[in-house]
């Protein structure tokens, strides 16, 4: 066995298993992303404008929003697991480089809803609100 290809692919492996994933927020919290490029920022302000002053309301669904832009990643509310990389994040919900998406995953983590512009709170409180595991009262 060549020992000169095996290190280069075991440092490869252990660089991507270090980087968190929303699996790590699997059953405990449903997650918001905000994504967006440079190109997208004005959408990605204006979707965090219609979230500011609501963490009430996201704290009653288990939500836990985070924006990435770019290669940056933010929590805006609710508690996320550390080192979480941009490029993990876009491929759990499945978004390549789009100027903006706002892309909203269920506590099983699955994707549950998308939009490419930016949503009111109410608007993405009825998507929660009318889940099955919500509506049942089992996320509480």
């Amino acid at each position: 066995m060549d020992f000169h290809l095996v290190i280069p692919i075991l440092m490869a492996s252990s660089v991507a298993a270090s980087a968190a994933s929303l699996d790590a927020m699997r059953w405990e919290s449903r997650v918001l992303l905000i994504v967006s490029s440079e190109a997208g920022a004005a959408e990605a302000e204006r979707q965090e404008a219609f979230l500011r002053g609501r963490d009430r309301d996201l704290s009653e669904r288990q939500m836990t929003v985070i924006a990435v832009r770019g290669d940056e990643v933010r929590t805006l509310a609710g508690r996320s697991p550390t080192g979480l990389s941009a490029a993990v994040l876009r491929r759990d919900a499945g978004v390549g480089d789009v100027p903006f998406v706002a892309v909203l995953i269920g506590l099983d983590g699955g994707v549950k809803w998308t939009s490419r512009t930016p949503a009111s709170l109410n608007e993405i409180n009825a998507v929660v609100d009318a889940m099955p595991m919500r509506r049942a009262g089992l996320d509480r």
